[in-house]
């Protein structure tokens, strides 16, 4: 009967050392996956140090595992409406400040808290629109011309609810690369406000075009 073969000693442990020099490479692997896959190279959002930090990633790491960060003007969405930005403004027609537009997305800095509770109502506004319910969007319309008007000078203007649509992944023919270009505007609601002889700020929408009647022309 031949003797059992000698046991297999176990594997020496690694010194705390090596296991330390192991963990910090782990963690500089791992935050530069999240560098890269957070925030794409030439974001305009981007501050210095993340473009250096992203940039240094890039050149090491990206290419190694076949990461692309460069930057795309495309988004990615799930394709509802309300998932697209909403825009309210206001084009001043007469008085001080005539042919100016007011762009109330605008006035606060951008992530605020005010700047989202306009964001809010100018979804709020579009739904209601959309809804068949003009009566906020005309409430609206007075409450914001009213302030404008008493700060530009302004007596009429044209108020107007916008939606900023998605670009598509693969733009068709025709499209523009440019995300702000004007084909990628429709506009929900739009209305005529002027302020009356009792200083009142008045509105009336203004009809698109599939509800207006076609004209008719005279018999001669």
């Amino acid at each position: 009967m031949s003797p059992p073969p000698p046991p297999t000693p176990d594997p020496k442990p690694l010194s705390s050392n090596v296991r330390s020099i192991i963990s910090l490479a782990l963690i500089a692997y791992l935050f530069g996956v999240w560098v890269l896959l957070s925030c794409p190279l030439g974001n305009e959002y981007m501050s210095e140090l993340h473009k250096r930090i992203g940039g240094l990633y890039q050149a090491t790491l990206g290419e190694t595992l076949g990461l692309s960060v460069t930057g795309s003007p495309y988004y990615i969405h799930s394709g509802e409406p309300f998932n697209d930005d909403h825009l309210l403004e206001l084009e001043l027609t007469e008085g001080e400040g005539a042919g100016q537009t007011i762009h109330y997305n605008e006035i606060f800095a951008g992530g605020s808290q005010a700047n989202q509770r306009m964001q809010s109502l100018a979804h709020y506004v579009a739904m209601q629109v959309r809804m068949g319910e003009d009566g906020e969007a005309a409430q609206f319309a007075k409450s914001l011309a009213a302030q404008t008007f008493r700060d530009s000078g302004a007596n009429r203007g044209v108020f107007r609810v916008r939606r900023h649509t998605f670009q598509p992944m693969e733009l068709a023919a025709g499209q523009s690369e440019d995300p702000n270009a004007p084909g990628y505007f429709e506009q929900v609601y739009s209305a005529d406000v002027w302020l009356d002889r009792d200083g009142k700020v008045q509105v009336l929408k203004r009809d698109s075009l599939e509800h207006v009647a076609p004209a008719v022309e005279s018999q001669p």
